[in-house]
């Protein structure tokens, strides 16, 4: 997931820089910074903190999964995005929490955590670390082993690094961020003995072919893909797309779904009216969706009422490649899944700065 303030893009895909991130904005920025209004909310939503890591020393909390119950998420301690340097910080560190935020367990993983992923078949999250360069994946068992894999490609096909990650009928893919040349937008990884992950194309590469998919809209684009970011499945129960492997390229503003990875498979992108990052599916009416807010180092929790199998974003602002915003601050907001419109909430209590965002069961 992107951090706008540590990552910069290729020149050869995008001028200027761009913001890399993660999850959930509770209130609208303030006026005088020409953000949207939130809307009113049938069933108010509330956010309240459940879990500091500065109180451990730990900062710029990012993506977030949910494992059997618990939450996981990546605390990249301010480790460079193309990985570790002389003189930088070494190590990010995964926690695991309890439901309402009591820390379980922490492993301390050398590289920039940014993508999580819960293999619920084998009981296990997937980490990718080094979303510019020099990425790699760490995989975390419920017994508390952790063990590092390094692709079998390096540098990778698409120039860049490794972000979110999915495991999609039981296959493990990740995305292919911060491209730098024509390739890949998603990878196939298939772990192997010795601590070796192998890379392999799928259907969606950064210039494939796709159905248009907003309402009213018809026909067959080109995509010009220069940032694959986060990924999630669709859940079944979704208002739309259910069952599909969802791929948000942040500042193209596109979301690409597809019902299968193999290549060649056909694909449906959805423009939408704001850049995002995570996209998470509520559940039922009264979920519970957790946030990270990497401005104050918290993991939050919001509470109320949700509609269920609606899609609700991180809206990311200043992510978006063009036109500039006056303000890079992010909100939470419900994603029309037919139209591609992003809709602010109003959430109460605790301010937050969103950056990762993952519903709980």
């Amino acid at each position: 997931m992107k951090k706008t303030t540590l990552r910069v893009r290729a020149a050869a895909l995008a001028a200027g820089t761009l913001a890399s991130l993660g999850t959930l904005a509770a209130v609208a920025a303030p006026a005088d910074a020409a953000a949207p209004h939130p809307v009113h909310n049938p069933a108010a939503l509330r956010a309240q903190t459940i879990f500091s890591g500065a109180a451990h020393g730990w900062s710029d909390p990012d993506d977030i999964a949910v494992l059997g119950g618990h939450v996981f998420v990546g605390f990249q301690n301010g480790v460079p995005s193309t990985g570790p340097a002389a003189g930088t910080p070494q190590q990010s560190t995964l926690v695991e929490l309890s439901p309402n935020g009591r820390l379980e367990h922490s492993w301390n993983l050398t590289g920039k955590i940014d993508g999580l992923g819960a293999d619920r078949t084998h009981d296990r999250v997937i980490v990718t670390v080094n979303e510019d360069a020099d990425s790699s994946m760490w995989v975390v068992t419920a017994k508390g082993a952790a063990q590092h894999y390094a692709y079998d490609q390096n540098p990778l096909p698409h120039g860049g690094g490794t972000d979110a990650v999915s495991v999609f009928h039981g296959v493990i893919y990740t995305s292919a961020s911060a491209p730098t040349t024509t390739g890949p937008a998603v990878y196939r990884v298939t772990l192997l003995p010795g601590g070796s992950a192998h890379v392999a194309s799928t259907a969606i590469g950064t210039d494939s072919m796709a159905t248009v998919a907003n309402a009213g809209q018809h026909g067959s684009t080109q995509l010009a893909l220069t940032d694959p970011d986060s990924n999630t499945v669709v859940p079944r129960h979704a208002l739309r797309f259910g069952g599909d492997f969802m791929l948000d390229s942040q500042g193209d503003q596109q979301a690409i779904f597809a019902s299968s990875l193999a290549p060649g498979a056909r694909l449906k992108v959805l423009n939408l009216s704001q850049a995002i990052d995570d996209t998470a599916f509520a559940p039922a009416r009264r979920a519970r969706l957790v946030v990270t807010d990497a401005a104050a180092d918290t993991v939050d929790l919001v509470t109320g009422g949700f509609t269920p199998g609606a899609a609700y974003s991180v809206v990311t602002p200043g992510d978006a490649n063009t036109p500039p915003v006056p303000t890079p601050d992010n909100y939470l907001a419900r994603l029309d899944l037919n139209t591609g419109a992003l809709t602010p909430l109003a959430v109460s209590g605790v301010t937050v700065t969103p950056h990762g965002a993952a519903f709980l069961g």
